[in-house]
C-alpha cells in the first residue's frame, strides 16, 4: 500500500514538475519521507526519476534549448555536486536544510520584485556558474537542485517552452553527474531501491508528460508568478521541516 501511495505522490509531483519545469523533487521528497523511505533512497530516486522523465522533454524541445546558458550552469553544478556528496555527512542535516531553505526563500522573494532592465541576456556568466554550483551542491545533499536555477531563469523572462527546455536539459546533465558522484563516493544505498525505483521512475515519466501538456496552456505572466511562488514555497518548506 505504501508503494501505491508513493507512486501516486510521484505522479502528482511530476505533473507539477512537467507544467513548471521544476519542483517535482520539492513535492515528492516530503511525501516519500512521510511514507518511511530513508533519505539516501529518496535522493537517489528523485535524481533518477527527474533525469529519465526529462529525456523525453529534451528530445521533443531540443530546438528551444540554449546550449551556452545550460553549459554555464553545468560548469558550476559539477563541482557543486561533488562538494555536496563529500560534505553532506560532515554537516548536521538540520543545519544544512535550514541554511538551504533560507537562501532559496530569499531567491523566491527576489522573483516577486520588479526585474531590472538587464536585456535579453539576463544575469551574466558568473551568476550562471555560481547558481549551478549552488544547485549542484543541493542536488547531492538535500535533493533540491531545481529552485536556484528556476529563480535565475525566472529573472530572464524566457518563453515558457524555452524555460522548461533549458531546465530539462540542465536536469538531464547535472542529475547524471550527481548520480555518478553518489556512486563513486559510495552514497547510493545498497538496499531499499527495489521495487520502488523502477515503479516511481515510470510514475514520474507519466506525470511529467501530462504536466508538459498543461504547460502550453499557461500564460507567460501567470507562469512567472507560479515559478516565483514555487521557489518561495520550496525554500520555506525546506527550512521549516
Amino acid at each position: 500500500m505504501d508503494l501505491l501511495f508513493a507512486a501516486v505522490a510521484m505522479t502528482a509531483s511530476a505533473l507539477v514538475g512537467g507544467a513548471t519545469g521544476f519542483a517535482a523533487s520539492l513535492l515528492s521528497t516530503p511525501a516519500l519521507l512521510l511514507l518511511g523511505y530513508d533519505v539516501p533512497v529518496v535522493v537517489t530516486v528523485n535524481l533518477a526519476a527527474t533525469l529519465l522523465s526529462r529525456c523525453v522533454v529534451v528530445w521533443r524541445s531540443w530546438r528551444e534549448i540554449e546550449p551556452k546558458r545550460v553549459g554555464l550552469l553545468v560548469v558550476g553544478s559539477a563541482p557543486g555536486a561533488v562538494l555536496g556528496a563529500l560534505t553532506v555527512g560532515a554537516i548536521p542535516a538540520h543545519v544544512l536544510r535550514v541554511s538551504a531553505g533560507v537562501l532559496v526563500t530569499l531567491l523566491g522573494l527576489l522573483l516577486f520584485l520588479p526585474a531590472k532592465n538587464e536585456g535579453t541576456a539576463g544575469p551574466g556568466r558568473p551568476m550562471h556558474v555560481l547558481t549551478g554550483l549552488f544547485s549542484g551542491y543541493l542536488a547531492t545533499s538535500v535533493s533540491l537542485n531545481g529552485p536556484p536555477v528556476a529563480a535565475l531563469l525566472g529573472r530572464v523572462h524566457l518563453p515558457v517552452r524555452t524555460f522548461i527546455a533549458n531546465l530539462a536539459c540542465y536536469f538531464l546533465t547535472t542529475n547524471s553527474i550527481s548520480l555518478v558522484t553518489l556512486i563513486v563516493t559510495g552514497a547510493i544505498p545498497g538496499h531499499g531501491l527495489l521495487p520502488v525505483l523502477p515503479l516511481l521512475v515510470v510514475a514520474a515519466i507519466v506525470g511529467n508528460q501530462l504536466g508538459t501538456m498543461v504547460s502550453s496552456l499557461i500564460p507567460r505572466r501567470a507562469f512567472t508568478r507560479v515559478v516565483a511562488a514555487l521557489v518561495l514555497i520550496s525554500g520555506l518548506t525546506t527550512a521549516l521541516t
